[in-house]
């Protein structure tokens, strides 16, 4: 390869990076606003006022559950699952930035490693 074609490469991946750097600053917020509404459903259910909310319901208390096609929050697993897939989603990033930033380690430019 020419440095020619060498700088040509590199120009591209910084076009590239840069196009990127401006949804990685949105995802970052977008995470932020994630980690508070998973808070905030946390706090409804384990503190204890998704159960007695529930049980009432299961008691006869009538409240309207239509959604606009996700799961209802009164359903038994629609929290428990949102709860687990932010978990899931947290650890992958943090694996990911972990990898990016350990760069003495010799599996850090292996294509190979998730």
């Amino acid at each position: 390869m020419t440095p020619q074609d060498r700088i040509k490469e590199i120009q591209t991946a910084y076009k590239e990076w840069l196009e990127l750097q401006a949804k990685l600053e949105q995802a970052h917020q977008d995470l932020q606003k994630s980690t508070a509404l998973i808070k905030q459903m946390e706090e409804f259910y384990f503190d204890g006022e998704w159960r007695e909310i529930y049980e009432k319901i299961e008691n006869g208390l009538e409240v309207d559950l239509t959604t606009d096609g996700e799961y209802s929050v009164m359903s038994e697993d629609a929290l428990w699952n949102a709860f687990h897939e932010q978990q899931v989603l947290l650890w992958d990033f943090l694996r990911t930035a972990t990898k990016a930033l350990d760069k003495d380690k010799p599996e850090f430019y292996s294509e190979n490693e998730s």
